[in-house]
């Protein structure tokens, strides 16, 4: 295994060397469709994101359903070739940015942020909007399997802020002692936790984790989402800091963030990740109260 995570790695390192001098939107553009066409003929793609679209979209037409798996294949590997040359893609990289009032104002709160978000578009982008705009902001991330892949993202990430963490318990009480601080992180609270409450997501039961909301309740810091929509035509991100998300307790928070969530993927479905095994399709779980 570790041959094979180092091969894969060194695959990919070639891959950014060979295409360094190609712009990142074009080589971006250039790479797309074969994605397009990978998420339609690799199985376990495929049936992740068929399954999941099926279940949400029912009254969709399968050809319909189709296009949209292909569109996301596409999508993700924008993400991919972007990710592969983060630290050059960011620099000058156009913004369109609303919605900084948010920020400022839990700036000047001095409490700090969690800023919550999806694999949707670039959240990256969202993490270089946030730097522009005075809030230098960690992230929180899940690390890959691959430790070489995952040494190679350690050093590209701190480019739009620090600090960053890894998902456990390390990772946590670094979090929490950083917002604690008055600082502001990113979390992706769009993957299914086993065991956590089930929220609705897209008109759907999803196990949704509740810490996000849970670690800016007790800090006192904003729960703001934000998105970072990719416009390729215009080889730019349109950035939305949304209105912070307020609630009697975490469930009630989270089921607001899902349900904004959601509306970003009803509005361009194609720049969500629909290849997580977001659902547990197939197991039925009684819903929890709210707490």
């Amino acid at each position: 295994m570790r041959v094979g995570s180092w091969i894969n790695f060194k695959l990919a390192q070639a891959f950014r060397l060979l295409t360094w001098r190609v712009s990142v939107w074009r080589l971006a553009a250039i790479m797309a469709p074969l994605g397009g066409v990978l998420a339609l003929i690799v199985p376990g793609f495929r049936r992740r994101a068929a399954d999941n679209l099926a279940l949400i979209w029912p009254e969709r037409p399968p050809a319909e359903r189709r296009r949209l798996v292909r569109a996301a294949g596409a999508e993700f590997t924008r993400l991919m070739v972007e990710y592969a040359h983060l630290d050059r893609f960011l620099v000058d990289l156009p913004l369109e940015i609303t919605g900084e009032e948010h920020l400022e104002a839990a700036k000047a709160a001095g409490k700090g942020a969690v800023l919550v978000t999806a694999h949707y578009g670039n959240w990256e982008a969202a993490r270089l909007a946030a730097l522009r705009l005075g809030c230098e902001t960690g992230i929180i991330y899940r690390a890959f399997n691959n430790e070489f892949l995952d040494r190679f993202t350690q050093s590209l990430l701190p480019h739009v802020g620090r600090p960053v963490l890894q998902k456990g318990r390390e990772g946590v009480r670094g979090l929490s002692r950083h917002i604690g601080a008055g600082g502001f992180a990113m979390v992706l609270v769009d993957q299914r936790i086993t065991g956590a409450p089930l929220i609705d997501f897209l008109g759907r039961p999803a196990e949704t984790a509740t810490s996000a909301a849970q670690l800016a309740r007790r800090s006192g810091a904003a729960l703001i989402p934000v998105r970072a929509t990719r416009d390729s035509a215009n080889r730019r991100f349109e950035i939305s800091f949304e209105q912070p998300v307020t609630g009697e307790n975490a469930t009630e928070m989270m089921a607001e963030v899902n349900r904004r969530i959601g509306l970003w993927v009803e509005e361009h479905p194609e720049q969500w990740f629909w290849f997580h095994r977001r659902w547990n399709i197939g197991r039925k779980r009684q819903r929890p109260q709210a707490r």
